[in-house]
């Protein structure tokens, strides 16, 4: 009767061996699927600190011209330009500049060490018979009185003076007559001595 007691027990009221073994497996099993199944709602990373943005750049401003002056925005004047606006100031619409006055200007200008200037205005008046001009011109060429300080030629020139002195000479004046008769015997030397730009003035004063 015991045994069969002890029998009755094990068959209904204890747990197999291999049930127990089975719930354990399906225990774990459970645990590991709910541990790698993830959340309904997933806990957000944390935010990045934020990098610093870089300085803006120096932007180079672009420094102030200097100022010009009146005379370095003026465009550079030319040799000539001085006698070529007393000239225009002195044209009219129908008349040209008066011989006595460009001389004037330019006895002026010869002073003031503007060569250039005075000698256009010499040609002018001497063109227009003003006879003082002509001589003036005639003694910047002539090799008797030529100096670099006083002409604008770059060497005495006798066909130059001999041109303007006759000029003189017709109009009236006296001293270039003796300056032709002294310019011919210097020709006429240096004519003798073989100078072929002497030679050829020769033959205009024949």
């Amino acid at each position: 009767m015991v045994r069969d007691y002890k029998q009755t027990t094990s068959h209904h009221g204890g747990i197999p061996p291999g049930a127990k073994a089975l719930m354990a497996l399906i225990a774990v099993v459970t645990l590991v699927a709910i541990w790698l199944v993830p959340g309904e709602e997933e806990e957000a990373p944390p935010p990045l600190p934020e990098m610093a943005s870089p300085p803006p750049a120096e932007q180079s401003v672009p420094l102030p011209l200097p100022p010009v002056s009146e005379e370095e925005s003026a465009p550079p004047q030319r040799e000539g330009d001085t006698a070529r606006t007393i000239v225009a100031n002195m044209r009219t619409e129908d008349t040209e500049p008066e011989p006595g006055k460009l001389f004037a200007q330019a006895e002026q200008l010869q002073s003031e060490g503007q060569l250039e200037d005075a000698y256009l205005l010499y040609r002018l008046a001497a063109r227009q018979g003003h006879a003082q001009a002509a001589l003036v011109l005639g003694t910047q060429a002539d090799p008797a009185f030529y100096t670099a300080d006083t002409s604008v030629l770059p060497e005495a020139d006798p066909q130059q003076a001999y041109k303007w002195y006759s000029a003189a000479a017709a109009a009236g004046n006296d001293e270039a007559v003796e300056r032709l008769q002294q310019l011919r015997e210097h020709v006429e030397q240096s004519a003798a001595d073989g100078n072929p730009a002497a030679q050829r003035l020769m033959l205009q004063w024949r």
